[in-house]
């Protein structure tokens, strides 16, 4: 019964799904220069229902996936600008690991692109999408929060 505590909504889960997908189309493209099209359709064709397996949930969030997954790609510039700016010094966006590049695009582009989602939220979840990567959480968290006090000002005060 105390199991049942620790269960999020499913719709934050088919959320989360959307996420993950986006993030490993965005790492696709980056390391194949695959299209966006085809490479989405892929996922969502081989992947999707496995990751929505995993998450408890009978369907990704399609819409958060589509919009994330165009955004990352569409805004990529503008938010690896936004990424760089918050590195500290010696490090360049060249240096960080892909997986990790993903998901920095990923949660910029939700803090910048959908205000409608509460920035807490987005830190968190990408922190565990990082820990589920075995990624550096504390140095994506660290990102994440000092752009999110960027642009969420008031949110974030």
């Amino acid at each position: 019964m105390s199991d049942d505590k620790n269960l999020k909504p499913v719709p934050v889960r088919k959320r989360t799904a959307a996420r993950l997908g986006a993030i490993q189309v965005n790492y696709e493209i980056g390391m194949t220069d695959k299209n966006l099209k085809d490479a989405m359709t892929q996922f969502l064709t081989h992947y999707a229902s496995d990751v929505a397996s995993e998450m408890d949930v009978k369907k990704i969030d399609e819409g958060h996936f589509n919009e994330l997954s165009a955004l990352m790609l569409d805004k990529q510039t503008e938010l690896d600008e936004l990424i760089s700016q918050r590195l500290e010094d010696g490090w360049s966006i060249d240096r960080l690991a892909r997986h990790e590049l993903s998901t920095l695009r990923a949660a910029i582009a939700e803090l910048k692109f959908m205000p409608h989602i509460p920035a807490k939220a987005i830190i968190s979840e990408y922190a565990s999408l990082t820990d589920a990567y075995q990624g550096d959480v504390k140095f994506v968290n660290a990102i994440i929060d000092r752009i999110s006090r960027k642009l969420r000002i008031v949110e974030m005060s």
